[in-house]
């Protein structure tokens, strides 16, 4: 099973779940509706993208039913509280036991503090191989015996090692912000196919706008949104997505905010964690 902290409620589960106020634990906030994600981002719904991709030559089956896969009528609400506090000293969390993988997550940055659910698996989470794995076979039913032998094989040539996640929350005058890093250790050349379908995906999805570049990694892509939240969903939020491919890591990025987020802070942050998988402990 995953190894995972979690600054949120424990007993939300489920990945659909809505997910607290993001304030430091020792302060009591009211809930505000914030923005909406279109997409769940569910742990099967990543693998079976992963998976997708890697078949694009092929029939493209997979690519369809990654896309047809999100959950597009549950969308996960976050809340933004508008005067949170950096002040006062956070109780012990129980670290994720170290590996390879959770090694290359960003630590915090100094004025951040952990952030709310990602999906399921928490705000701090390791899934190791054989769990994606089944999440993957889980989220595909009613398959024929031939195609259930084509997804084993695709499986076997992603290689996949792992996933991780960390969430990261940020609050009064540098404006209210949250980021979210996911980290897929696979295949080399699997990943490289992965990337190149998901900077495709930024640039249609994208709400237009002069996306910013990331200084030292041509190879990334980023892709400006916007979140609809609170008063009846008419207010806006800027949101920044972008994916990378660094070796045997797919990192993807979002960070969204209130007044006071600047895009260039989000892809600063961003490349932070790319400096950090090269040059691990030198970054934060």
């Amino acid at each position: 099973m995953s190894e995972q902290r979690n600054v949120t409620d424990p007993e939300a589960e489920a990945a659909e779940a809505e997910v607290p106020v993001v304030a430091r634990p020792e302060q009591e906030q009211p809930a505000t509706a914030g923005p909406v994600r279109k997409v769940n981002r569910r742990v099967a719904v990543l693998v079976a993208a992963a998976v997708g991709v890697v078949a694009l030559a092929g029939s493209g089956l997979w690519a369809a039913a990654a896309l047809g896969d999100a959950d597009r009528t549950a969308p996960t609400r976050y809340w933004l509280a508008e005067d949170h506090t950096t002040q006062g000293t956070q109780p012990p969390i129980p670290p994720v036991p170290p590996n390879e993988l959770t090694g290359k997550l960003l630590p915090l940055p100094k004025e951040y503090w952990p952030g709310p659910d990602i999906d399921a698996e928490g705000n701090d989470y390791y899934v190791p191989t054989e769990k994606a794995l089944q999440s993957f076979k889980d989220a595909r039913t009613g398959l024929s015996s031939s195609e259930r032998a084509e997804r084993d094989k695709m499986l076997a040539d992603l290689k996949l090692k792992g996933l991780a996640g960390r969430s990261y929350a940020r609050g009064e005058g540098s404006g209210t912000a949250i980021a979210e890093i996911q980290l897929v250790q696979a295949d080399p050349q699997q990943l490289a196919k992965f990337g190149e379908f998901a900077k495709k995906l930024i640039e249609l999805t994208a709400a237009g706008g002069e996306a910013p570049q990331v200084d030292g990694y041509a190879q990334a892509k980023c892709g400006l949104d916007q979140l609809s939240g609170g008063e009846g969903d008419k207010k806006k939020i800027d949101a920044l997505d972008c994916v990378a491919v660094e070796g045997d890591v797919l990192v993807t990025f979002r960070m969204y905010g209130s007044k006071g987020f600047a895009v260039k802070d989000a892809a600063g942050l961003f490349k932070q964690q790319l400096d950090h998988l090269k040059s691990p402990g030198e970054s934060a």
